[in-house]
């Protein structure tokens, strides 16, 4: 075999337009899908793929990874959109149908939108996780007004070009005891600096937005869903209440919720959420 029948094999890892900005890793059946939370990209998403068993298609969304934003004023159904063709594209890839998903946080709302707009291709899925969901239907009054003014301080703090501010309003709504962890101030660092170099920033008001389409109806959207359902969250976390996820575990019929101490998924826990997460993808 000469080297010229190497490159589509290669490209399986290297995501862009010409993969629909999808990696894939591993081979056969089953084939999850991975999508990335605000501010992160395939690399974030690699640890939770770690140890699941069949193909592993992680996607890059607009704005992260090097791939363009889809434009200013971001909200769900943006993401949505670029998830379902994440899924068309990591079945091109894999040569198989994507049966499994997992997404965290924004990705976590990317794929609560498909669930309950009735697109085939995710209610066709077997099995989803959602890690650190921070929307779904709606916000209490408290919790949105708290949710408004954080947008419209980092809004200020990207105006003003104010990097250490950014990354000390990050910092704090991080648990006391993760604040002062090095990979944690790493990681606010690298969002601060890819909010003020790239056009990721477009993206800064999407927390404000909530998941589905139609909050009347979304629980009953939800219960079409046949599908098992993991929603994986920590606590004293205001970016993703436990409330959030209550709410998801509720509205999926076939839905198991885990809550972990703070810190855990990201900083201090990654080996109870390995363990929880092979557990349910490949038992």
């Amino acid at each position: 075999m000469t080297s010229a029948s190497h490159p589509r094999s290669a490209d399986r890892n290297r995501p862009g337009p010409e993969t629909g900005w999808v990696s894939v890793f591993g081979s056969g059946e089953p084939v999850t899908l991975f999508g990335h939370g605000f501010s992160g990209q395939i690399r974030d998403t690699r640890p939770f793929a770690a140890g699941i068993e069949g193909t592993r298609a992680l996607v890059n969304l607009g704005g992260h990874g090097g791939r363009p934003s889809p434009g200013p004023g971001w909200d769900y159904g943006t993401i949505a959109s670029q998830l379902s063709q994440a899924l068309t594209a990591a079945e091109a890839a894999a040569g198989a149908p994507v049966t499994r998903a997992l997404g965290v946080s924004m990705s976590a709302g990317g794929f609560a939108r498909l669930l309950t707009s009735g697109d085939a291709a995710a209610l066709a899925l077997e099995k989803v996780a959602f890690v650190l969901p921070a929307s779904w239907a709606r916000f209490a009054a408290e919790q949105q007004a708290v949710i408004d003014a954080g947008v419209s301080q980092v809004c200020a703090l990207l105006e003003a070009g104010d990097r250490a501010g950014l990354i000390a309003h990050f910092l704090a709504r991080e648990p006391v005891e993760v604040q002062a962890l090095e990979p944690a101030r790493a990681w606010a660092a690298q969002k601060v600096d890819a909010l003020l170099e790239t056009d990721m920033s477009d993206g800064v008001g999407l927390a404000a937005q909530i998941a589905v389409a139609d909050p009347a109806t979304a629980s009953a959207d939800a219960a079409r869903f046949s599908g098992e359902v993991l929603v994986l969250t920590h606590e004293d976390d205001p970016s993703h209440p436990v409330q959030v996820a209550q709410e998801y575990a509720q509205a999926f019929p076939r839905a198991r919720l885990e809550v972990l101490p703070p810190g855990s998924i990201l900083w201090r826990g990654r080996a109870e959420v390995r363990r929880i997460l092979t557990e349910f993808f490949n038992d």
